[in-house]
Formats: structure tokens, sequence, C-alpha cells
């Protein structure tokens, strides 16, 4: 996970302990973040953690903790290119899902608190609430086109990221009772689309036509 910007001799040592910083993190846990640790992997001075990010140790937390939901945003991006508003959710979702597992540490960085005393600072909200956003898009996309039933979309959109966020924290942690976690993603996928379509319009009806779903 990271973001792309304009490379500078400042910029270059914020990515190197960036980058340095997420490798501990997913080598060996959020106990090996310590100022030395990362600036010993980066090879710099600890003092360049201080120089670089505000607070230290938590300003590098701070910096994983938003590119992770940068990333998460940037892999979602382009689901306004699948045709299917449906399909499109249920895609965006499954990304959710690959991206936590292929890093699962900076996952619970980003959803369980498991660094203590970090606090995500407001510009890093900022960029968690940008993510969420493209699931309610996703959401009013289908309302509109007739796909799934008009509702509240930032609360359908609030139940879907709790069940995936359930399904994805318990295959992380192992507790896994079936065989197959990837079948029963989809599975749940299917469910909860499903659970949010609209009726189905019975045969000889007059065809329903797609309306914008309602102003929030």
């Amino acid at each position: 996970m990271g973001q792309g910007r304009r490379r500078t001799p400042s910029t270059e040592i914020e990515d190197a302990l960036i980058g340095a910083a997420f490798h501990l993190l997913e080598a060996e846990g959020p106990e090996a973040l310590s100022v030395r640790r990362v600036a010993a992997e980066a090879g710099v001075a600890p003092m360049g953690v201080y120089n670089h990010f505000e607070g230290g140790k938590n300003g590098v937390v701070d910096a994983i903790f938003r590119a992770g939901f940068a990333t998460l945003t940037d892999e979602l991006a382009d689901l306004g290119a699948i045709d299917d508003p449906a399909e499109a959710l249920r895609e965006g979702l499954r990304r959710y899902r690959r991206l936590a597992l292929d890093h699962p540490r900076t996952y619970e960085v980003m959803f369980f608190c498991s660094i203590p005393g970090f606090e995500p600072s407001d510009e890093s909200h900022v960029t968690a609430a940008a993510s969420f956003q493209v699931l309610v898009t996703a959401i009013e996309r289908g309302m509109r086109s007739g796909t799934f039933a008009e509702a509240d979309a930032r609360s359908v959109a609030q139940q879907m990221w709790a069940a995936c966020h359930g399904a994805v924290a318990l295959e992380i942690a192992d507790i896994c009772m079936v065989d197959d976690m990837d079948r029963t993603y989809d599975e749940l996928l299917d469910t909860l689309v499903r659970g949010i379509s609209a009726p189905a319009v019975p045969p000889g009806s007059p065809t329903r036509a797609a309306r914008p779903a309602r102003a929030r």
C-alpha cells in the first residue's frame, strides 16, 4: 500500500520511512513499530522520523493509516466501468477483502485500533471517509438504475460494510468454520445484494422506470 507523490529529497526520506514501517508492521506486527526500528530499517537516523512526522511514531502510523485508505479508494476507483451495478458492488467488496487479506496488519491499524495511543488525524479521517463514499456512490448508482430498492444509501452502505468487515475480521483472526472461505464470502455478497435488490416486476406489469435515489 502506498501513495504516489512528486519525489524530492524530503519525500524520498518520508517514503523510505513509511515503506520501512509497512514492512516491519506486516512482518512482525505493531510491536515492531518503534522509532529506532523504523529508522534503522529505512537507513536513516532516528531523528529523521521526528523531522518528517509530527509525533514521531504516531505520525508514521498516521501515514500508514492514511495510505491504507488511499490505496483502498484507488482499488475501487474503476467500479463505475462495470455495467451491472450489482456486480460492481460485489467486485468492490471482493477487492476490499483481498486487500485486507494481503495486508492484514495494516488492516488492523485501519480498523482495529491495534496501536495503543494512536488516534488518526483529521486529514486521515477525511481520507477514510472518501473510501466509505465510494461504497455509498456504488449503492446510489444501483438505486438510480432501479437495481437496488430505494432507501437511505449511507445506512445501506454501513450495513454492507459491517457485514463484510465482520467476515474479513473473522478470517484474519483465523476463526473460520468452513473449508472454502472464497465461496462463503461470495455467498455472503449474494445474500447482501439480494437483500437490497428492488422487487422483481411481475409479468405483465408496466416496466418500472429507473428513478434517482432520494436526496440525502
